[in-house]
């Protein structure tokens, strides 16, 4: 799914740009290196977003977690 996303640059704190999307006043950050050169602060802009599930990356992640749950129960001594 890919969807434009209009936003405002509202501020840079500590390496971080925080917008302001348009349409739900909702706020997003991401790395002040990683943005465009010459974009200040009340710029308005459009995010270009994909969203996609990465099902391998979820499998691992749910392995990952049970594993150390696996951890935590042997050291606790409850192997259920």
């Amino acid at each position: 799914m890919e969807q434009e996303i209009e936003a405002t640059l509202d501020r840079i704190e500590d390496g971080i740009a925080v917008f302001i999307v348009s349409q739900s006043e909702a706020t997003l950050e991401w790395p002040e290196k990683e943005l465009p050169d010459g974009l200040a602060e009340g710029d308005a802009v459009t995010i270009f977003a994909r969203i996609e599930k990465n099902a391998e990356k979820t499998m691992e992640d749910k392995k990952r977690i049970a594993d150390k749950l696996e951890q935590l129960r042997k050291k606790n001594g409850n192997p259920e």
